[in-house]
Parts: structure tokens; sequence; C-alpha cells
């Protein structure tokens, strides 16, 4: 096994080894981009090294050296502090591709601590979809999971959204944090308002709410035309329950989506959808639009009105 406590044995390729300036740039950055904390940042504090912005990545051959001083003198497993020293030789360049696996071999560091840093530090990198693929291995135990999944959701390098839903449905994780949970519930809108909505109704009646609301949100405020209106017939059309249906009537009529850009259309179409053509007399009053194929909301309203006149006679 190697002496991970002696650093010259560590860093036998180079005693006087020092990161590169842009190296160090580009973590700086990335940690600026993840809300001033990289996930390497949380390992460091869980051996007990606060502030770890001023200790990683180190500036000097002395501050590597006093880095790999406090993480040997840390309390913690071996396991714990060799993974540690192994996340900080991935970052030697490319020209030295072995070194890190090296010294996890001879370290016999156990494989789950191995990919999960492998994770990580592709996590730090902003290698989304690599992490993800390191990270949603069976054999690890999910550690970080709503801060791995509130990164996926919102880093702004990260475009893509099926990387955070493949995250949550392998791992599963429990979610207890709001921003997490609405930061989630925001890329299920992006790809299926449906399949949001049924996610909203395993988070709890209040949350529910809220998260409906979110979405009713998003649709009615998407910057995209052609993208709204799809989303806005999926809106209206939701298999809402009673409890939902009232939820939704009150935000868009009375609530604060009511001056949201298109609100009491949607307010009248859903009436109109699920069989309420008293809506039109409750919301539709002041409708018009522009006239579209011959048609405005006018005309709309007179052939509804004639039809349940005719009805009744």
């Amino acid at each position: 096994m190697a002496s991970f406590d002696n650093f010259d044995d560590i860093f036998n390729f180079n005693l006087n080894y020092t990161y590169d300036e842009q190296i160090i740039s580009k973590i700086i950055k990335n940690r600026r981009s993840m809300e001033q904390q990289l996930f390497v940042d949380r390992l460091l504090k869980a051996l007990g090294i606060d502030q770890a912005s001023k200790v990683y990545p180190p500036r000097s051959n002395q501050n590597l050296r006093d880095l790999h001083q406090q993480i040997c003198e840390s309390a913690s497993p071996d396991h714990h502090k060799q993974s540690l020293l192994y996340y900080i030789l991935k970052d030697i360049p490319i020209d030295n591709p072995k070194i890190a696996e090296t010294f996890a071999n001879s370290s016999f560091l156990p494989e789950k601590y191995k990919i999960f840093i492998d994770g990580i530090w592709c996590l730090d990198r902003c290698r989304f979809e690599r992490a993800l693929d390191y990270l949603s291995e069976p054999v690890l135990t999910p550690t970080f999971p709503e801060e791995i999944l509130y990164t996926l959701c919102t880093h702004p390098e990260q475009h893509d959204p099926i990387l955070p839903v493949s995250y949550y449905q392998t791992v599963s994780p429990a979610l207890a944090s709001c921003k997490v949970i609405e930061a989630y519930f925001t890329i299920l809108c992006r790809l299926s308002i449906t399949e949001a909505l049924f996610w909203s109704r395993q988070q709890g009646e209040l949350r529910n709410r809220a998260l409906l609301q979110n979405l009713i949100h998003s649709v009615l405020c998407d910057t995209e035309q052609s993208n709204r209106s799809a989303r806005s017939v999926e809106l209206i059309n939701l298999p809402l329950n009673e409890d939902e249906e009232a939820c939704f009537n009150a935000y868009l009529a009375q609530g604060k989506g009511r001056n949201l850009p298109g609100a009491k259309d949607t307010l009248v179409m859903r009436g109109i959808t699920i069989g309420q053509s008293s809506v039109l007399a409750d919301h539709g009053k002041d409708l018009t639009g522009r006239i579209i194929g011959g048609m405005n909301w006018a005309t709309v309203k007179d052939s509804i009105e004639r039809s349940m006149v005719s009805t009744k006679t």
C-alpha cells in the first residue's frame, strides 16, 4: 500500500509540482458558477477542513504540501483521505493520465470510492454527462444527492433536461429542500407539464398547490410562441382533481396569476374544455382578441350562447 501520508511518495513524479495558472483559474470559475461551492469543498469540510476555497486549489507547492498535510492529519477514515488525494491527483494534466490511477490501485482504494470521486471530479469540471455515468452506478450509496440534482437542474452550462431526470429516476433521492424541489419541477415542466403535475402530487398537498401555480406560470410566461401554444393546449387539458381545479381557478382569477399573459383566456378555455360554459359569464365578458380565421372571442362566445339557448328550447 502506498504511504499516502508522505508527500514525496505521492508526488514523486515532481516534488516541486504546482498547479498551472489556467487550471487554478478554471477551478475558481467553476466554483463561482456553482454558487461558490464545489463538491470537493463539501468533501474537505467533511474532513474538518473549513474554508475550502482558501486551500483549494493550492496556489503554490507549499500550499499543496499544506493541503496534503491537513488531509492526512484529519481524524477521518483512511479511505476518505485517500479519496481526496485521488481527487487532487486527477487535477494533474493529461500528459500524466496514470498518476491518479496508479495511486488508487497502490492504495487499494475501494472501487465505489473511486467511482464516486470520478463523478464528483467531473461535476466540478462541468462535465455533466460523464459525471452522470459515474454517479448513476448501482454500487454507489447516494452522497450529496440533492446537491447533485440541484446542480444538474440549474447550472448555467448544463442545458440537457434529460440529465437531472435520469439522475433522479436512477437514485430516487428523498427531496427535503424547497429550492431543489422547485428546480427539479422546473425541469419537469420543460419536458412534460402533465408528468410534472403527476410528480407534484407526490410532494404533499401544500407543495402540490404551490407547484401547480409554478406550472401555470411557466406555461403562460413561456417566451417561445410556438412552444407556448402547444404547452397552453396541454395546460387546459390537464387531468386536475377537484382541489387542483379550485387552485387553478383561484390562481388565475384572483391570485398572483391573474395578471399573467393570457390568464383570462386560459380560464375560459379550461372551462370550455371541461364543460363549464358558465365560465364565459364569469370571465369572458372582457375578452375580444384579434380575428384569426374569421373568428375571435366574441364569435366564440356568441356561438356557445346560441348553442345553450337552442339546447334549452
